[in-house]
């Protein structure tokens, strides 16, 4: 194998990569944010706090639904880093985005209202990521 062609063809590839970081790093951040949504739940549940007894977030903080958040963060982990333009990637990475956060912010307007508070710190941060991933599809 000729040396030059790999050197080249490796840093084509990192180029091309870098370029697809650039061209989606919305959601490049909204991977990231679902990721840092799946840690927030395993910090609570390895600190021992369970301030929602009888909410959704009951069942919404176990395991399962903890791994849920990290394979739809990877989805849009994925599409950020190749930009994948084949088999409606991008739609369904958009709507798992879309599904998993409303179904969050729901989640916690529902806790802060049997709670009798007025809307918590995660549910504005899941309010703002959802109105940041709905303006992103309309202008696109």
């Amino acid at each position: 194998m000729n040396k030059e062609n790999f050197v080249v063809g490796g840093r084509k590839k990192g180029i091309t990569m870098l370029k697809n970081i650039r061209k989606n790093r919305f959601w490049l951040l909204k991977a990231l944010e679902t990721y840092s949504l799946a840690f927030f739940f395993i910090a609570k549940r390895s600190a021992g706090v369970f301030d929602w007894d009888h909410s959704p977030l009951a069942v919404l903080d176990d395991p399962p639904f903890i791994f849920m958040l990290a394979v739809v963060g990877t989805i849009a982990l994925v599409f950020a880093l190749w930009d994948i333009k084949y088999l409606y990637y991008k739609q369904i990475m958009t709507g798992t985005l879309t599904f998993v956060w409303l179904a969050f912010f729901l989640s916690f307007c529902t806790n802060d209202a049997l709670r009798e508070v007025y809307l918590s710190f995660p549910g504005i941060y899941s309010l703002f990521v959802l109105i940041g991933i709905v303006i992103e599809l309309r202008w696109e």
